[in-house]
């Protein structure tokens, strides 16, 4: 007898099915934020140039631009991401780049590189004058399902070596599958495992569960 969402047995069948499909600790964390309990398990990469072959896209490669965007191109993430136009001028005023695939003028997807020390968490990571930190890669509607965001990283190490930029680093959280499916894809190296714990927004944690290079 099929087992209908009202029914007794709906919220244990959901529950198993969250078990299988490895979504019962997402859940659970998203529960324990509503009390204010925050659990944040993170991975810290190290991004690796030419770590694997170049992502395959249905389009060619000259179909399509690969430039730095300036200010006006980057505040059409204005309530993308969370971003907002105030703090893109701040990012972007203090050095942060963002690098973006351009097809007839158009943007199709983007990514930001921060080149100064910055704060995830709670937790400061510090970047020499070499070194980037990768983060709000993002591809417009139109152009999704076409493998362009593991293509513009695969590709973006030629422009921040024009800055002196040759080492990139980026964090995923534990529960982003997606994001950690392309890593993976990308050939990038886990370096650590950090746990974080924020209760009611007022006390905050940090502590390494796993160091990769050991």
């Amino acid at each position: 007898m099929k087992v209908v969402e009202k029914s007794k047995f709906y919220k244990v069948k959901l529950l198993w099915y969250r078990i299988r499909h490895g979504l019962f600790l997402f859940t659970l964390r998203n529960a324990l934020l509503r009390i204010g309990i925050d659990i944040e398990p993170y991975y810290w990469f190290k991004e690796v140039k030419n770590g694997c072959d170049e992502p395959k896209i249905p389009d060619s490669f000259k179909d399509y631009e690969m430039v730095y965007l300036e200010l006006e191109d980057v505040l059409i993430m204005d309530n993308n991401m969370g971003l907002n136009s105030n703090q893109l001028k701040l990012d972007m005023k203090r050095g942060q780049l963002c690098i973006g695939l351009k097809r007839e003028n158009e943007i199709a997807t983007l990514l930001f590189v921060e080149l100064e020390d910055f704060v995830f968490k709670k937790r400061t990571f510090t970047l020499k004058d070499n070194e980037g930190y990768l983060l709000n890669v993002y591809t417009f509607q139109a152009y999704r399902g076409k493998n362009l965001a593991p293509f513009l990283r695969h590709h973006c190490y030629k422009l921040l070596e024009e800055h002196g930029i040759n080492h990139l680093y980026s964090i995923i959280t534990y529960f982003n599958s997606s994001s950690l499916k392309v890593n993976k894809k990308l050939n990038a190296k886990k370096l650590n495992l950090y746990l974080y714990i924020g209760l009611f927004k007022k006390r905050h944690w940090n502590y390494l569960l796993k160091d990769y290079s050991k």
